[in-house]
């Protein structure tokens, strides 16, 4: 099966067909542009939102106390999601690997309240509060003001725009194209190195 999947590989490859990590990076890119229009969306409207994006940290006991959605992302989805009369509009929506995965989910609030403004709410604190345990990225809306936050490992940065939060989701979380990642075949090297024997000799 290994031999099979390494000729399906590369055959793949040859064709111009993407491979499995390309079809992910996709995904996820996909799911960053969704979150980020919608924003800029809630922005203007003034729609408060709560969006977690998984990472490493797997946030199966957070995704239980919401509901699992498992969809392709879209900014029409985002948005009927939380819509200040939508059921689930109240709770953080999660996104794994691209897909919208849960919704109406609840996070646990920072305990860390010296580093927290008095003006911050609930969704604020919600979200430092999830990045202190787990490597999640946050994006958070206010509906008091409009403005777009981010919080990673307890720090929270604000006054993003769609563009300014797009470059830094996409930072944080789309992994290296395959391509980037490719390293110089190891027989290259050997061989300059039998031919430098050679002309010594």
């Amino acid at each position: 099966h290994i031999g099979r999947s390494k000729i399906a590989k590369y055959w793949n490859s040859l064709s111009g067909g993407k491979t499995m990590e390309e079809e992910k990076i996709k995904q996820i890119k996909q799911g960053i542009h969704c979150v980020s229009e919608a924003a800029n969306n809630f922005q203007r409207s003034k729609t408060g939102a709560l969006i977690v994006f998984e990472r490493q940290t797997r946030l199966g006991d957070i995704i239980n106390t919401g509901t699992v959605i498992d969809a392709q992302p879209s900014v029409s989805m985002i948005g009927n999601i939380f819509f200040n009369k939508a059921p689930l509009h109240d709770g953080a929506m999660i996104v794994r690997d691209g897909k919208i995965y849960a919704a109406g989910c609840i996070l646990p609030l920072t305990k860390n309240n010296s580093y927290v403004s008095a003006e911050l709410g609930t969704r604020h604190r919600a979200a430092i509060g999830i990045s202190e345990n787990s490597d999640a990225v946050i994006v958070v809306v206010s509906e008091e003001t409009g403005n777009i936050s981010m919080a990673v490992n307890g720090v929270l940065t604000r006054d993003y725009t769609r563009e300014t939060l797009s470059v830094a989701l996409e930072n944080m979380i789309v992994p290296p194209s395959p391509e980037k990642t490719e390293r110089t075949p190891i027989h290259t090297t050997a061989k300059k190195g039998k031919r430098n024997e050679k002309n010594k000799k």
